[in-house]
């Protein structure tokens, strides 16, 4: 059969298919908006003193800014589809070089980040319904709404004044100690890994907390389930019941959340990386807007829609293979 049989391809296909206006849509508010904002970028490249007519208008010719912003826009559409994303004003260098750069490390804190929300969430969750209703129910729930409303850079500061002021376990910042490319491949992996616990765990918490409670509630609803008190009348223990049986059956709601925060966390968490001087896409986009690069603005903001958009598949994929009837391509009511 072709693809139209086959539910799996046809929801790819409907879902590049939509992609390409979303894309050019979000492309083009973005400019919009990053023309209508106040400055310009060649005041940042002149700097504050005097400067003669004839210096600003040879680095606006060289950037191309003394173009109608519909020709800058329509030039950068047409070379970002050959592949040339332009050059950053700000940075002085092609702007696929400045994301090669800052993805690594964005890519890293955010598998890390994920990692946590993921078997926190879960483990959080799993707990909740042990004793429903008991004090650790309550106890455990408040903790996760303290957690989920704390705003994330509070929640950076506290962690830099607690674990690399008052008990310096951590750095404060960065994503490396200096002189750290001198030194062997294992230690700087452990250096890595040692500047990113503070921000992966400040990113992962509050996401994590509300895993706890779809968990919860997706466990809650399960346990009832005639499969599962099937199960119990089998002999299955409580442990196999909890982790084998109701789990799977509750994890569509989590599979959902982890395919829409992977493009969240891929696309760079600003504020988390501001806070502790993580040179990842968040840094590199929030440097690109204080300086109106709008290059880089560009690129970053196709990459996070990109990223979004893929997120969403891999969320709708992740749910056809986790319930066979949407597999099969059946209607849940059947």
């Amino acid at each position: 059969a072709g693809w139209r049989a086959d539910p799996m391809l046809g929801l790819i296909a409907r879902r590049l298919l939509s992609a390409v206006p979303l894309i050019a849509g979000v492309l083009t508010l973005t400019f919009l908006l990053v023309e209508a904002a106040p400055g310009r970028p060649a005041d940042l490249l002149l700097g504050d003193g005097p400067v003669t007519p004839e210096l600003r208008a040879r680095v606006e010719a060289a950037y191309g800014l003394d173009q109608p912003g519909y020709a800058r826009y329509a030039s950068w559409i047409g070379n970002a589809l050959c592949g040339d994303l332009g050059w950053s004003i700000s940075r002085g260098r092609q702007v696929t070089s400045v994301l090669a750069d800052a993805l690594p490390y964005t890519i890293g804190l955010a598998a890390a980040a994920l990692s946590i929300q993921l078997l926190l969430g879960v483990l959080l969750g799993a707990l909740h319904v042990v004793r429903p209703g008991s004090p650790l129910d309550h106890g455990l729930g408040l903790a996760g709404l303290v957690l989920a409303s704390v705003p994330t850079f509070w929640l950076g500061l506290m962690a830099i004044l607690l674990f690399a002021v008052a008990v310096p376990i951590f750095p404060p910042s960065s994503a490396h100690s200096i002189g750290a490319e001198a030194w062997s491949l294992p230690s700087r992996a452990i250096d890595a890994l040692w500047h990113g616990v503070l921000p992966a765990l400040v990113l992962g918490l509050g996401a994590a907390a509300i895993v706890a409670r779809f968990v919860r509630t997706g466990l809650v609803a399960a346990l009832g389930e005639g499969f599962v008190r099937a199960a119990r009348a089998r002999g299955a223990s409580g442990a196999r019941v909890l982790w084998v049986h109701a789990l799977p059956a509750a994890a569509g709601p989590v599979i959902t959340l982890a395919g829409l925060q992977l493009p969240v966390l891929v696309s760079g968490a600003v504020v988390v990386e501001v806070v502790f001087g993580w040179p990842g896409m968040g840094r590199v986009t929030y440097d690109a807007v204080m300086a109106a690069d709008l290059p880089v603005i560009l690129a970053a903001v196709l990459l996070a829609t990109i990223l979004v958009i893929a997120g969403n598949l891999l969320a709708d994929l992740g749910l056809a293979f986790a319930d066979p009837r949407l597999r099969l391509g059946r209607k849940a009511s059947r």
